[in-house]
């Protein structure tokens, strides 16, 4: 696609959406028009439109930033006049430097004017520009799900009676995983279980790799189709997301929470680096809330 002022191929995969912070955000100004055109299975499909004028603002805005890194020659980099650095800024950089703003500015806003949550990345599905006007942008927002588990002891004390009473712990588990998953509905964006079955499917390769089989090799080896495997992932990935999310509600009705003192000393015993303690600490929440549900087992 190539857009109608002048910025060259418009590379709609290159191009990553993120949320940006709010103290990276404290310059963002709803001047677009954003519409949610559409919510189903908890994903918004929101039509953002930029005037040319909103567009060329945003194109001067990021020449601004480039030019910086851009050497000319008899000028220190960074040091030539802008109208000169601009010619020599790279039009595909120019290009998705303008689109990650747009996009990020898109995304803030619709979250902050519709008070969503976001669960997963945003999906750019498409950018539409025509000569002489601005551009519409059509954008998929997957939403956390709404999920009501207030009396969901109730859903123990009904499968107490039923079927063979497990005896390891491994057991009750699986079955409070079952228990929740049978009873407890969740919708789960499909955006979200792709991108998991994308990351499982990286994995996969990888693995081969080191096999040095290619994955298709592989996937002959163990008799599988992709499509199969796909199957199976998403069946995984589905399922592990919705757990995850009721295990969460739960925990925050029974007010559950590690402290920092208690996830430090996890950490410092299983030698847990400090860029993953965030992650520790949904870990031992995660296991907190099982231990209740264990009780009522």
């Amino acid at each position: 696609m190539v857009d109608t002022i002048g910025l060259g191929p418009i590379a709609l995969k290159s191009v990553e959406v993120q949320v940006l912070s709010s103290a990276q955000n404290k310059d963002i100004i709803p001047i677009m028009k954003l519409t949610v055109k559409e919510i189903k299975n908890n994903t918004a499909h929101v039509e953002a439109v930029l005037t040319k004028a909103e567009v060329a603002s945003e194109k001067e805005h990021a020449v601004d930033e480039l030019i910086s890194t851009v050497t000319v020659k008899g000028f220190r980099q960074g040091k030539a006049p802008k109208s000169i650095a601009a010619e020599h800024v790279d039009p595909d950089k120019l290009s998705n430097h303008i689109l990650s703003h747009v996009l990020n500015n898109v995304v803030t806003n619709a979250l902050k004017e519709n008070k969503y949550r976001l669960l997963g990345r945003p999906v750019l599905e498409n950018i539409d520009s025509k000569e002489n006007k601005g551009w519409v942008i059509k954008i998929s927002l997957p939403l956390f799900p709404e999920i009501n588990v207030e009396n969901y002891q109730k859903l123990f004390s009904k499968t107490k009676s039923k079927g063979a009473k497990p005896k390891t712990e491994e057991e009750k588990v699986e079955k409070i995983y079952q228990t929740l998953l049978d009873n407890i509905k969740v919708e789960i964006p499909e955006s979200v279980v792709e991108e998991e079955v994308n990351y499982s499917l990286e994995r996969l390769e990888a693995q081969a790799k080191t096999l040095n089989l290619t994955l298709e090799n592989y996937l002959k080896a163990v008799k599988k189709t992709i499509d199969q495997v796909k199957s199976e992932y998403s069946k995984r990935a589905e399922e592990s997301i919705k757990l995850d999310l009721i295990l969460l509600e739960i925990a925050k009705i029974e007010k559950i929470d590690t402290t920092t003192q208690e996830v430090e000393e996890v950490a410092k015993t299983g030698g847990v680096p400090e860029n993953q303690l965030g992650q520790l600490k949904t870990i031992i929440n995660r296991r907190k809330t099982i231990e209740i549900l264990l009780k009522l087992c």
